[in-house]
């Protein structure tokens, strides 16, 4: 598939981290109780959202933020603990997968990324060189909350600011380079998989992520980081909370192993927790 490497004038547009901002003002306003009542219930009707999973009731919500960003009730997810699968780090679908031999990740047919762009920094690339990669989409009506697909220690992170362009298959489509445009929170890990990062990525209408480590808050003219080395690595358990997205985004996972294949077709709907790659036999 032939791209321009100037994505179209109206995508620039929407991904300025300024429309973000106004967006986020509209869903943290807290309108009367019944109106918001009334469009959360709209709303999960439309798109499947099951409330009954959320922690708190319909009517406890402030505003639509809250409700986007909600907890769910103990054991409404079950996480894959046999260690020859990676559990997926969040509610969406597993919608890539490959090898990066080449240090170079598949966007859509006929579009590459580079690794270096993604992390950041060419050292930190380094470890995920020869290894593989899978990316976990979030629709705007799915779970926000992102967890740990592994036991391991956080030993670095790095926030990358950037564009919010939007990461579904318009975007895909038009904006080469996508992940490593936008603005990204980016974990490194030593775990039972070896080296291993995860990475949130924001998109449009979602420039505001946050992480359970750091009071960064993104989309807020930080500018980048740099890497940042916690007092001590911070251990992280399988299915322990990571951060949050305020509306749907992208999760991107690197391995220095190359021996991962994926446990479900790519496309298919997946639950935080539930196996999404395997350790190939």
């Amino acid at each position: 598939m032939a791209t321009s490497s100037t994505p179209p004038i109206w995508l620039r547009a929407i991904s300025d981290p300024r429309v973000s901002k106004v967006m986020h003002r509209l869903v943290t306003t807290q309108p009367p109780a019944p109106v918001l009542e009334g469009a959360i219930r709209t709303f999960s009707r439309l798109y499947g959202v099951n409330l009954e999973e959320s922690a708190k009731d319909v009517s406890e919500f402030d505003s639509f933020q809250a409700f986007f960003t909600r907890k769910l009730k103990e054991g409404e997810r079950t996480i894959e603990d046999n260690s020859a699968y990676v559990p997926s780090p969040a509610d969406g679908k597993l919608s890539a997968f490959g090898e990066l031999g080449e240090g170079t990740l598949v966007q859509a047919k006929g579009v590459e990324y580079s690794l270096d762009a993604l992390v950041g920094d060419s050292s930190d690339a380094d470890a995920y060189r020869h290894g593989s990669y899978a990316v976990v989409y979030l629709a705007p009506y799915n779970y926000h909350r992102v967890h740990c697909a592994w036991q391991g220690k956080l030993t670095s992170w790095r926030y990358l600011p950037g564009a919010l362009y939007p990461v579904n298959e318009m975007g895909l489509r038009h904006v080469p380079g996508l992940f490593a445009r936008n603005e990204r929170l980016i974990g490194h890990f030593d775990t039972e998989f070896g080296r291993a990062a995860m990475i949130m990525v924001g998109a449009t209408f979602v420039g505001h992520m946050s992480v359970v480590f750091s009071d960064l808050k993104t989309n807020a003219g930080t500018p980048a980081s740099g890497r940042v080395l916690p007092g001590a690595p911070v251990p992280f358990e399988r299915g322990q909370e990571f951060g949050i997205f305020e509306m749907g985004s992208t999760v991107v996972m690197l391995f220095e192993r190359s021996d991962l294949t994926p446990a479900m077709p790519l496309g298919t709907p997946i639950r935080m927790g539930q196996a999404a790659l395997k350790v190939a036999q």
